[in-house]
C-alpha cells in the first residue's frame, strides 16, 4: 500500500452529507448516545460586500504529515502508519486527557463513553483490503478521491 490521503475538492461538495452518512454506518456511530460522527459536512455563509454566498465543507481528520497530536500524547496512543501514511490510534493506555483534541486545529477528536480516544483512521481495514474509505466510495459529486502521496 502506498502512502495515500483522502483529497477535498470544495468546488464539487454540495453538503449532501452521504459521506457522512457512509463513515457512520461503517465506524457503527452510535448518534442517539452523544457518539460524534468522524466525518462532519456543513455549509458555512460568507458575507462580502453585502452578498451571501454559501461554501460547502466535508471535514474529517486530514491525517497531517506531522501531527501534533501524536507528538502530544502522553500515552503514545496516536501514532503514523507507515505503510499507509494515516494517523492512527490505540486507545488501550489512553487516559481521556483530551490534550490531542484541544491540540486539534479542526476538532477531529473525540472520545468515547468509556472516556478514550476516536478518531478517522481513513478505514484503515478497507484499506488494507484494497478498498477505498467509505466517505470516498459514497461521494456523488466526486468531491472526496483517494491519492496516493
Amino acid at each position: 500500500m502506498n502512502p495515500c490521503r483522502i483529497h477535498f475538492d470544495m468546488g464539487k461538495c454540495t453538503a449532501c452529507c452521504a459521506c457522512v452518512m457512509a463513515c457512520m454506518d461503517e465506524k457503527d456511530t452510535d448518534v442517539e448516545h452523544g457518539e460524534k460522527p468522524f466525518r462532519t459536512a456543513k455549509v458555512q455563509e460568507l458575507r462580502e460586500d453585502g452578498r451571501v454566498s454559501f461554501v460547502f465543507m466535508s471535514t474529517a481528520c486530514l491525517h497531517c504529515k506531522d501531527g501534533i497530536c501524536v507528538r502530544i500524547c502522553p500515552k503514545n496512543c496516536l501514532y503514523k502508519d507507515e505503510e499507509s501514511g494515516l494517523t492512527l490510534y490505540d486507545n488501550t493506555n489512553c487516559i481521556g486527557c483530551g490534550l490531542c483534541a484541544d491540540a486539534c486545529p479542526i476538532d477531529a477528536i473525540s472520545f468515547n463513553k468509556k472516556g478514550k480516544i476516536e478518531k478517522c483512521d481513513g478505514c484503515i481495514s478497507r484499506l488494507r483490503a484494497g478498498l477505498v474509505p467509505a466517505c470516498v466510495r459514497v461521494c456523488p459529486t466526486g468531491a472526496l478521491e483517494m491519492f496516493s502521496r
